[in-house]
């Protein structure tokens, strides 16, 4: 009887029974309590008269959030390897040779170093390759004291680090370190037992971090810092200045980090996204399952100065991304960012109006309107075929569209709306009605206006000499 063991359960406002010094049972085991103050020991889900069935706390990992909108019913989910990783791939470097590898700073002194130690260089193990362990191989730039240092850091065992703070180095020696962890190409190694020295002394060392070692922090060990610290210099990070190459390493970085089961990393790399202006960022957003970030990724694209490649990236999603919501979202951004008369955006937006879901039909039609131009044959070309389709949906935007963008073709559109009010479902009849109808109030406009145009230049003229009513007054 667990009530004789002296825990005291009660019921919470919720109903459920909460007692604290009951202990943790596996995942989907289950208890019956009574109502009373004493609770069944019978456990694996049998009811009992007057008790309550109780689940107790599931202590399975957390799983990744996942933040991208949910693909179309039928499409199966986007493949692994669309989700970056942070950092770069681990590779097989296969195993280390038993020996000795010899590192020769900028001063002439020479480390024999175990290659064990240093295998995940891929400098040193194409050094070891083309020559044997013999060779001295020249680190350039390197001082004698940032090398010991180096091997110092990289010492897996982490003796030789126990004591040592990041207040002990100085902004000139950390340039040093991260300049020979690239030459070596072992930033992440490097990036270890730094992260770990932050962790120790987070928060009060977080000023002194340069910012380069903050991006190769988030690049390459976002996995060991704490969540505190990962969160506070994510927040910095995107505030620095940095090259075209370092902020799309970032933005591969940070992708990862929207999916965290930790929701403080998850809100701070979002935060970031939102805050970091660049391209790269706004496009991952644009995959995001909220509408109002979706939103603000369109509204900075849409500010943007478009070049090539990036429309060329928001076309790929909007012709090959499984969620409706994502292709929607592409469709309106190539409307404000494509140049007029695009081919490859016009071909694209003209092969969405043909889409299963209407929110992305009616974002390709307004995009269409915005890039299409007037009477441009390649346009109305394009639009034409989709205003032939069988699917009465696809001919009734299609035809809307092509009532806007060929004034000159009026007589076609004419035609396709009047055969499509003859037959076809309802639905149809009616969309064919009111593009007919916006034809006909578009022409009486004009007519007015044009009426309007002419009275008034009579007006402004007054009778021409010679004229008889002006004789006769």
């Amino acid at each position: 009887d667990i009530g004789s063991a002296g825990a005291s359960p009660s019921l919470s406002r919720q109903g459920s029974w909460v007692c604290s010094e009951l202990p943790k049972l596996q995942v989907g085991r289950m208890a019956t309590a009574a109502r009373g103050p004493r609770m069944s020991a019978a456990v694996g889900g049998r009811r009992m008269r007057g008790g309550r069935r109780i689940k107790f706390e599931d202590e399975s990992p957390p799983k990744p959030y996942d933040w991208r909108c949910t693909p179309d019913h039928g499409k199966a989910p986007a493949p692994s390897a669309a989700t970056p990783k942070a950092g770069r791939a681990e590779e097989d470097v296969g195993e280390p040779p038993d020996g000795i590898v010899k590192l020769q700073s900028a001063e002439g002194e020479v480390f024999e170093v175990r290659a064990a130690l240093l295998w995940a260089s891929s400098l040193i193990r194409s050094v070891v390759a083309d020559a044997g362990l013999d060779e001295e191989i020249p680190l350039p730039k390197a001082s004698t004291e940032t090398v010991a240092f180096f091997l110092r850091l990289c010492d897996p065992s982490r003796q030789a680090v126990v004591g040592l703070g990041l207040h002990d180095i100085s902004e000139e020696e950390f340039g040093g370190l991260i300049w020979l962890a690239k030459l070596l190409d072992m930033q992440r190694v490097f990036c270890q037992p730094v992260a770990h020295l932050v962790n120790d002394e987070f928060p009060d060392v977080h000023v002194g971090i340069p910012t380069e070692l903050q991006m190769l922090l988030v690049r390459h060990a976002s996995d060991t810092l704490q969540s505190a610290a990962l969160c506070h210099i994510l927040r910095m990070v995107v505030r620095a200045p940095m090259s075209k190459m370092y902020a799309s390493g970032i933005v591969l970085a940070i992708t990862p980090l929207i999916g965290s089961p930790d929701e403080n990393v998850r809100a701070a790399a979002l935060e970031a996204f939102m805050y970091f202006r660049v391209v790269e960022a706004k496009l991952v957003l644009l995959e995001h399952r909220d509408f109002g970030v979706r939103a603000s990724a369109n509204r900075f694209l849409r500010a943007a100065t478009p070049s090539e490649e990036t429309v060329g990236a928001v076309l790929q999603l909007a012709a090959n991304h499984r969620s409706f919501l994502v292709r929607e979202a592409a469709a309106k951004a190539l409307g404000d960012m494509a140049p007029v008369g695009h081919k490859l955006a016009v071909q694209t937006l003209a092969d969405l109006l043909a889409d299963d879901a209407r929110e992305v039909r009616e974002a390709a039609s307004g995009a269409l309107r915005g890039i299409g131009g007037t009477d441009d044959p390649v346009v109305i070309a394009a639009v034409i075929r989709q205003a032939l389709s069988k699917d009465w949906p696809v001919r009734s935007v299609a035809l809307a569209v092509l009532a806007e963008i060929a004034p000159s073709k009026r007589e076609l559109v004419e035609d396709l709306a009047t055969a499509m009010q003859h037959g076809g479902a309802t639905m149809a009849k009616m969309a064919a009605a009111r593009v007919l109808q916006s034809m006909r109030s578009v022409k009486e406009l004009r007519d007015s206006t044009q009426r309007d145009s002419e009275d008034k230049h009579d007006d402004i003229a007054g009778p021409r000499w010679g004229d008889e009513s002006g004789a006769e007054d």
